[in-house]
């Protein structure tokens, strides 16, 4: 291998997502040369995915986007190493024969599947409607033309190799860790209300009913809901809060990165997620990483994924999925525990650096190039 490697992080990949900032800088901070060639397709108003004429003119960017990608790549020399980043499924199956021609490696970094997320998570679209049938055939067919594929945990990587019948070899787990901004060592004066910060897009993986019944039991007592974001449960968030009048949730449906961060920082204790079945189980999201990098006491759920990481009641807090009394039960003790829980998030931001900051995954990457003789 030569001592500089060099690889191509490729595709219409979000540039924005998370995923995607933290591979790009994780190996260009252990020295890997990364050339980026990216035509991000991205439809700003996601409602216009479900009519036609959004519909179509997606098609069309897509379609503009792929010939000059398409044009670029045919005269990139001397890379063998093609990353595609999140989540660019399509781009695999589109561009894998000029990349097999031009024998260049394909690592693909999906973060998630297409099926698991917007079938079988989300419910979207029903097992056995076309379009769950299509969407399976796409991750599959994705997953299978890959050399490797980079998933974020070791629970997630045994599920989509059965689910998709791949070898489990073609598999690399890289945590997904945190951006630069929540690394900042900066301090912030705790609010003065013990205020708890959920952060997300309500998506049914957070179980948000569970932090809502949550709040529900502790509406006497001095402690602060803040719940930050919106997305596809937010409007039935909204109704169970009015119904049950649980005057203890404030609602903020937008923080930039910078602000989000004071929130982090200034609150006591930041929320992970809550769902009892799927996904959950087989993931840590950004949101967790993010609030451990900023030293930042969390609470999640007990699951297989968040124990290939961290060790419970040392570093992290975890609780029963989908029960709002062993969470209310757990903010309470962290509360009147205080001094010990910030003990345990400084044990935890340290494990975190260990295992999943920029400098652990890049090494982890440049690892897994080396030992598979893809220099």
């Amino acid at each position: 291998m030569s001592e500089t490697l060099k690889i191509c992080y490729f595709g219409t990949y979000e540039k924005d997502y998370s995923r995607n900032i933290i591979f790009i800088q994780a190996l260009r901070d252990i020295n890997v040369e990364v050339i980026e060639i990216n035509e991000e397709v991205k439809e700003k108003n996601a409602k216009s995915y479900g009519s036609l004429k959004g519909l179509i003119r997606l098609f069309f960017r897509f379609f503009y986007a792929y010939f000059k990608l398409l044009f670029k790549l045919v005269f990139l020399k001397d890379i063998r190493n093609i990353f595609i980043g999140y989540p660019s499924h399509l781009d695999v199956i589109f561009f894998y024969p000029i990349l097999k021609i031009k024998r260049q490696k394909i690592f693909f970094n999906p973060l998630v599947s297409l099926y698991d997320t917007f079938i079988l998570d989300r419910k979207l679209f029903s097992k056995s409607s076309p379009a769950a049938k299509i969407i399976f055939f796409i991750d599959w067919l994705a997953f299978r033309l890959s050399d490797i594929i980079f998933i974020d945990t070791e629970t997630h990587k045994i599920y989509l190799s059965q689910l998709f019948s791949i070898d489990k070899n073609k598999f690399e787990v890289i945590p997904v860790g945190a951006v630069d901004e929540f690394y900042k060592n900066i301090f912030v004066e705790k609010k003065p209300v013990f205020t708890v910060l959920y952060v997300g897009k309500y998506i049914p993986l957070h179980s948000v009913e569970t932090i809502i019944e949550a709040a529900d039991f502790l509406k006497d007592s001095d402690i602060l809901f803040k719940m930050v974001g919106t997305g596809q449960d937010y409007q039935k968030a909204l109704k169970i809060v009015n119904d049950k009048n649980i005057g203890n949730i404030e609602f903020i449906e937008w923080l930039d990165r910078e602000s989000l961060l004071f929130e982090i920082k200034a609150s006591h204790v930041v929320l992970g997620i809550f769902k009892k079945e799927g996904k959950a189980l087989r993931v840590v999201p950004n949101k967790v990483y993010d609030a451990i990098a900023a030293e930042s006491v969390v609470v999640t759920e007990r699951s297989p994924a968040i124990l290939e990481f961290f060790k419970e009641g040392e570093e992290i807090f975890l609780v029963e999925p989908e029960n709002p009394k062993d969470l209310a039960e757990k903010i309470l003790w962290i509360k009147d525990n205080y001094d010990t829980a910030k003990n345990m998030a400084v044990k935890g931001k340290k494990r975190f650096l260990h295992v999943a900051s920029k400098k652990a995954i890049g090494e982890k990457i440049k690892k897994t190039l080396i030992e598979r003789n893809y220099g």
